[in-house]
């Protein structure tokens, strides 16, 4: 009887870490390094790493996700962009040391816990208060509306130039009143946009397995449609605007692809394949579960002066592609140093398979809202030629955009502004639903911005940074 009771209550602890392990925990960690941070996820098995997210030092930030208790996570300082060296001076806290810093915690607490990077690159469990911000200490309740300040500072510049009064102490008395009486305003907004933009995030994360598993649901609804036809090849194709923003382009154009050219690129890809990688978070590359797929890189042929080759069908693919980017960015993109042609191969074994192949939520770029960095991705065309009879869509959880493709379709999606090389702030944000029976096999083509046969794609490491600035 003793044996039973002990069996009852050790079944009743085990049950209770099982729970606990198997609850969703809502995580949030502010940055107070210093430094931009690459967080990764750690797999409890295997202990490989999968990149989750970029976290820009921002202490008034929590950056947010969804994990359980138990899952491990690292942390890897990110090097400077443009030298590739993690720098470090005694100012700090690094002693001038060069070496990239890693740091590890573990999610303990069911429902939510809090973490905070300090700037020695400890992380500490409990978040202390944020350091004071002057911003957070202006009075809202005297929010005026913007247009009648502006109207009141002017008038009564205009009063005082008009008795006699210096210039430069008027402009400085009309800088002080709009300065002084627009903060609030401008608090109150900035304030808003931060909130609704959170929200949003948070809700596309739980979105997007619901989404995924949907066999039934369309493809979003259009902005516009806008009739292309190609230069070279005279046919005329019908484009579906997704999302239309100046940093963040999604266009779905029909029948970009014949069967024949899908066919020359699997055939050309067959004897090639391997294993989809990642990037690393740390200028490599790395095998993921989070992105679970095969792939084989094809270099298409291209004249001296950068025409595709006549009768060569891949050659005439890629080139469409380079076509319709310029269409839309009207950036003068060449084939000349760029990225191959991907074929890219994805399986199903039924929805019961824990391990599907997919490729998780992820920036193909940058897309956090910064200045393009020179010779780094700013365009993706995805080319739909085998489409799964169960999962596989393409979603843009960000943007609240999915697309269930069609064989020979394209999904385009820029992330640049072409006017001012700004960097699309997460709305290009997606992933390749798992699939769940038959086959998918796309054609992917990233598009590179300041590249050449001077200085190619591959002069460059994963984090965007040239290798011979990287000690390569």
């Amino acid at each position: 009887m003793t044996r039973i009771l002990l069996f009852i209550v050790s079944l009743t602890a085990l049950s209770r870490v099982v729970s606990a392990a198997q609850e969703n925990v809502n995580i949030k960690i502010r940055n107070e390094s210093g430094h931009r941070v690459i967080l990764n996820w750690v797999h409890p098995q295997t202990k490989e790493t999968v990149v989750m997210r970029e976290m820009e030092p921002d202490p008034q930030r929590q950056f947010i996700i969804n994990s359980f208790v138990h899952h491990k996570f690292q942390l890897w300082q990110a090097p400077d962009e443009e030298t590739g060296s993690c720098g470090g001076d005694e100012d700090d806290g690094t002693d001038g040391d060069q070496t990239c810093k890693t740091s590890f915690f573990q999610v303990t607490q069911p429902e939510e816990q809090a973490f905070v990077i300090t700037k020695d690159f400890h992380v500490e469990t409990d978040i202390p208060p944020p350091a004071p911000n002057p911003v957070d200490n202006i009075d809202l309740s005297n929010l005026e509306d913007p247009t009648v300040v502006l109207e009141k500072c002017k008038n009564q510049a205009a009063k005082r130039l008009e008795t006699g009064n210096n210039y430069e102490a008027v402009m400085k008395e009309y800088h002080i009143c709009t300065t002084t009486r627009l903060t609030p305003a401008i608090k109150y907004i900035n304030d808003e946009v931060r909130f609704e933009r959170d929200i949003r995030i948070d809700a596309s994360v739980n979105a997007e397995n619901f989404t995924c598993t949907d066999p039934n649901i369309e493809t979003s609804p259009d902005v516009r449609t806008e009739e292309w036809t190609s230069s070279v090849d005279q046919i005329t194709r019908t484009a579906h605007i997704k999302l239309d923003r100046p940093t963040s382009r999604i266009h779905v154009i029909e029948n970009f692809a014949s069967i024949d050219e899908c066919n020359a690129m699997e055939e050309e890809a067959q004897d090639s394949l391997s294993v989809a990688s990642t990037a690393d978070g740390k200028g490599g590359t790395t095998i993921s579960l989070g992105r679970k797929a095969m792939q084989a890189a094809i270099r298409p042929k291209f004249s001296t002066d950068g025409e595709p080759l006549e009768g060569d069908l891949i050659s005439q693919l890629s080139g469409r592609v380079y076509e319709y980017t310029n269409h839309v960015l009207g950036l003068g993109i060449t084939p000349f140093g760029q990225e191959p042609l991907m074929s890219i191969q994805y399986f199903g074994r039924g929805y019961n398979d824990t391990e599907p192949d997919r490729y998780t939520p992820h920036c193909d770029g940058k897309c956090v809202g910064q200045k393009h960095i020179d010779g780094a991705r700013m365009a993706t065309m995805v080319i739909y030629c085998t489409i799964p009879e169960k999962g596989g869509f393409t979603n843009f959880q960000n943007a609240n955009v999915h697309v269930k493709p069609s064989q020979g379709s394209a999904i385009f999606f820029s992330y640049i502004d072409p006017s001012t090389n700004m960097t699309d702030d997460g709305l290009t944000q997606h992933s390749g639903c798992p699939v769940y029976d038959g086959e998918k096999k796309i054609i992917t083509q990233w598009v590179r911005y300041g590249v050449s046969s001077d200085v190619p794609h591959s002069a460059f490491n994963t984090l965007n940074v040239l290798k011979s600035n990287d000690g390569e």
